[in-house]
């Protein structure tokens, strides 16, 4: 019982996606299942002894979900290698694949999510499992056959339902025999003219008296009626306030009237909306009781059966964990069952820039779960059940991105490859550590190094794929994730700030419907889905900076966008915020003249902008903490199409370039040459692609300090920023701004 199970993924052999995920992989999942990845040996439960978690995995599109739970079905239900097959009870269900294929609408009464999530588990947990034997489901198999059995004349539609659900529960057939149908299976069991609804009380009258038997001795069929009694009396007595074990054992079931007693759930259930919601717990409850009471239900004794669940955001994911959840919350303390749940769920960038302040119940339906760092679950995840939310039963895992050193790592494949030291943090700085996204750039990089002798970071984002055909690495990588469909729309909507910048790109070189409706509104419907934006007030349009930067530079190098010039779409969207900055005031006011600036600085225009904010410095009334809110926003602007931008912006923010425009303006004054500096200096160190080294920030803080000296009120902020803006940018990190700068004056190192 030692031998390894399977080839499972060494470090050095693991997908990128998983990096950084061993806490996870080997640590956390083997306490929950009781058996070693590596050996087909038990490991003692020494967490969540009775009440288990649903852990769920929250990450953006890319961080390497999938391929987690793909890892995780090569240890547990390898394909291949000495034990093929699964090690424990195991399936995986991909919620989005289950729900693009399931027969589930108004027309279909007898079919619906939880139905289909439910004998997909049943089938693939009832396969065999090596040393430890099988799961059976007779209650829940019982009740589905009653639902799935009942179909009206002439519907089509839920026929298919009925002949597919029956053929997978009623188990395999011979490689020889054609699929089992309804008929098949049951007509058998009906009178000569049937009745319809007859169908429901054949179909488990069948299974009880024959295929039943056939699957499992140790429930007889008594026992199985006697549960759904007992279920039902349970549930009257709920609703009636009663405590539970109140009432009296429902009276025992004849053997001529069980079958219809099981087939009652059918005509509940196609009554619909609340009805067949209190047939689906039923359901629920029937399959966590045959999950505890099966041949693995000693703890310590046997592994647990373990659940994939991908994209369980899905409405099919989201309504089965409803489900769950809601049944564990009212088990008592000794009834629990033993099913591990390991799910996926796709959220969007949760950075400080894009996070939303008020979330609702859409963007958090887990309310009370508990959240723990992927860190944190490697020794003891120290996870117990706080109060009564059915979400209480609920772990949040982040996936956390990739580190500097992971990178680092997937760049050192030849070591006669050559390119730049910094692209390593070139790649994290414009990735933030997206597993996907840095796997993908790591290759390009390294395919190109092996037959070049240089790669500089300037040219990351305009490598070819490594597969040959020529195709742009940048291309490769949104195809796989937004798709090409409406790529050279979201790549000219990406420029935009808000969906009414949005809407003015669409009206003057977007005459087509996406998805039928108006272009900005179909697109935005898209991001929101695909978690990309927050919503309709997303600014900008698409909040997650990662994509914004990969269609931004789509745009800029001409591959995105119809045609549009970078300069006219950026002209538009300038004047369209400043008419809308001056019918506005106050904080308004400012945000809109910010985005005015950011165009006309992303447009080239850099002397207008050191023009206007070499104004607004010297103003009696300005107010130094918007002033420096503005050219932080401004400074963040995409640089202009061409090469030559990294090297004369790095000039003039290192004042190599004062000579000359002093020479262009004899009457430039030394504030103005600071502001000159400062703003080429932060749009430098913005830059993902730009190494903003110590000579840089060291001069950020000099001409932050010379213009603290020179401004009327604002001495305190700007100093301020001097001493935390410099240390901001050589760490990678935002550059802070804090109100209660206005006052304070700067701290010294030896009284911090």
């Amino acid at each position: 019982m030692s031998a390894p199970a399977g080839p499972a993924a060494g470090a050095d052999e693991q997908i990128p996606e998983a990096y950084a995920r061993q806490p996870l992989l080997r640590q956390l999942v083997p306490r929950l299942v009781g058996l070693d990845r590596d050996h087909h040996r038990r490991r003692r439960h020494h967490e969540f002894g009775e009440d288990l978690p649903v852990v769920l995995l929250s990450g953006r599109h890319g961080t390497g979900k999938s391929a987690l739970l793909g890892d995780l079905q090569q240890a547990y239900a390898p394909d291949a290698g000495p034990w093929p097959g699964p090690r424990v009870p195991f399936a995986r269900i991909n919620c989005a694949t289950l729900e693009e294929r399931a027969r589930v609408g108004p027309e279909i009464s007898n079919n619906s999510y939880a139905v289909e999530v439910l004998a997909e588990l049943v089938t693939q947990l009832s396969r065999p499992v090596a040393g430890f034997g099988r799961l059976c489901f007779p209650r829940t198999t019982a009740g589905l056959l009653a639902v799935v059995s009942a179909r009206r004349p002439g519907n089509d539609e839920e026929l298919r339902v009925a002949d597919q659900h029956t053929a997978a529960l009623m188990g395999p057939v011979s490689g020889t025999d054609p699929p089992p149908t309804w008929d098949t299976l049951f007509r058998a069991a009906l009178p000569a003219s049937p009745d319809p609804a007859e169908f429901p009380e054949a179909a488990v009258r069948t299974y009880l008296g024959r295929q039943y038997r056939w699957r499992s001795r140790r429930l007889a069929s008594r026992q199985l009626v006697r549960w759904y009694e007992s279920y039902r009396s349970e549930a009257d007595n709920r609703l009636r306030g009663m405590p539970p074990g109140a009432a009296a054992q429902p009276q025992p079931v004849p053997a001529a009237e069980r079958a219809q007693a099981v087939a009652r759930l059918c005509q509940e259930f196609h009554q619909g909306r609340g009805f067949r919601r209190g047939v689906e717990r039923m359901l629920m409850a029937a399959f966590l009781a045959d999950v505890r009471y099966g041949p693995f239900r000693r703890g310590n004794r046997a592994p647990r059966p373990l659940v994939l669940l991908d994209n369980a955001h899905i409405d099919a994911g989201r309504d089965f964990l409803e489900l769950l959840l809601e049944q564990r919350a009212r088990l008592s303390r000794g009834a629990r069952d033993q099913l591990v749940v390991i799910a996926t769920e796709l959220r969007g960038d949760d950075s400080p820039a894009t996070r939303d302040d008020n979330p609702d119940e859409e963007n958090d339906p887990y309310p009370a779960a508990v959240y723990r760092s992927l860190h944190e679950v490697g020794r003891n995840s120290r996870w117990t059940r706080h109060g009564t939310a059915s979400s209480a039963g609920v772990l949040v895992v982040p996936l956390p991105p990739l580190d500097t050193e992971h990178l680092e790592r997937m760049l050192q494949r030849d070591d006669q490859a050559s390119f730049d030291p910094y692209i390593a943090t070139a790649v994290h700085d414009l990735t933030r550590g997206h597993p996907m996204g840095a796997r993908r750039l790591c290759d390009a990089v390294v395919h190109k190094a092996r037959t070049e002798e240089w790669v500089a970071a300037e040219e990351l984002l305009d490598l070819t794929h490594p597969g040959g055909t020529g195709e742009s690495v940048i291309w490769r990588l949104l195809n796989t994730l937004v798709g090409s469909e409406n790529h050279d729309e979201l790549c000219l909507f990406s420029l935009a700030w808000d969906r009414e910048a949005a809407e003015q790109l669409a009206e003057r070189w977007v005459p087509r419907r996406i998805d039928g409706l108006a272009a900005a509104d179909g697109a935005a419907a898209q991001l929101e889905r695909e978690r990309w934006s927050r919503g309709t007030g997303s600014r900008p349009f698409i909040t997650d900076r990662f994509l914004r930067t990969l269609l931004v530079h789509q745009m800029r190098s001409g591959r995105g966008g119809s045609g549009v010039d970078w300069f006219s779409a950026h002209a538009l969207l300038a004047e369209h915020h400043r008419q809308r900055a001056a019918g506005r005031s106050g904080q308004a006011e400012r945000d809109e003249r910010s985005r005015f600036l950011w165009h006309r600085l992303a447009g080239g225009e850099a002397q207008e902008v050191v023009d206007w904010l070499h104004a607004e410095f010297l103003r009696d009334d300005g107010d130094a903490l918007d002033w420096l809110h503005i050219l932080r926003t401004v400074a963040h602007a995409p640089r202009p199409p061409g090469d030559v931008w990294f090297e004369q912006c790095q000039e003039v923010a290192k004042g190599r370039r004062d000579r000359l425009q002093l020479q262009a303006d004899p009457g430039v004054d030394l504030e103005k040459q600071a502001v000159n500096r400062l703003l080429h200096a932060l749009w430098y160190a913005a830059d993902e692609l730009a190494e903003a080294d110590r000579t840089l920030a060291d001069r950020i803080g000099q001409d932050l300090s010379f213009l603290s000296a020179q401004h009327l009120t604002g001495r305190a902020v700007l100093a301020q920023a001097a001493i935390r803006w410099p240390r901001a940018v050589r760490d990678g990190e935002d550059w802070p701004l804090d109100r209660r700068w206005q006052g304070d004056q700067p701290r010294t190192r030896r009284g911090r």
